[in-house]
């Protein structure tokens, strides 16, 4: 069987072949990931956050994405893909910690890995807190789709963030929608 798939794949292309090389036969065609390249780290603390204990299982910053990491993740995470459309999806903790240059490395990333043919969509999630013009140009010059997290209105009902954030922003909404 497995030779068979590979003659298949040799006798199609080299860039199928190379597929078929990387991935595994009983692989399946297409996943999704979604890297958190900061780990638990966060710029605000809302209570009611599932990461906010993890921070303790890493004390120091060894649990952020090295750029060495980043490369094998980009490179493994297309080499694995056997579909044409691959989504490079990234969270938190708060994304925006790891600043616009470590994302300009995983775009440059996607661009030395991408097979022929293969169409890689960029997504992020983000509080927003930290974002300015240089993010934003970076999102749109990359097409990335982004998620922004916001609280409800209090008056609604809506989960707060920490104490300390509420009376220096006056809730993530009211901050988060101010520069939008």
């Amino acid at each position: 069987m497995e030779t068979t798939l590979l003659h298949r794949t040799t006798a199609s292309s080299s860039d199928d072949s190379r597929a078929a090389e990387a991935s595994p036969s009983d692989a399946p065609p297409c996943f999704h990931l979604l890297a958190k390249p900061s780990g638990s780290t966060c710029n605000i603390d809302c209570k009611y956050c599932f990461f906010l204990s993890k921070e303790a299982l890493y004390p120091n910053e060894k649990h952020r994405m090295s750029q060495v990491t980043l490369e094998t993740y980009i490179r493994q995470l297309l080499e694995s893909h056997r579909t044409p459309e691959i989504t490079v999806a990234w969270q938190g903790g708060e994304p925006t910690l790891m600043k616009v240059e470590f994302f300009r490395h995983a775009v440059e990333f996607v661009e030395r890995f991408r097979k022929p043919g293969q169409v890689v969509k960029h997504t992020f999630q983000t509080n927003g807190i930290l974002l300015d013009d240089e993010w934003c140009e970076f999102f749109r010059q990359h097409n990335f789709l982004v998620g922004l997290s916001v609280d409800g209105p209090r008056e609604r009902g809506g989960l707060t963030h920490s104490d300390s954030l509420l009376r220096f922003l006056g809730g993530t909404s009211g901050a988060v929608m101010l520069p939008i």
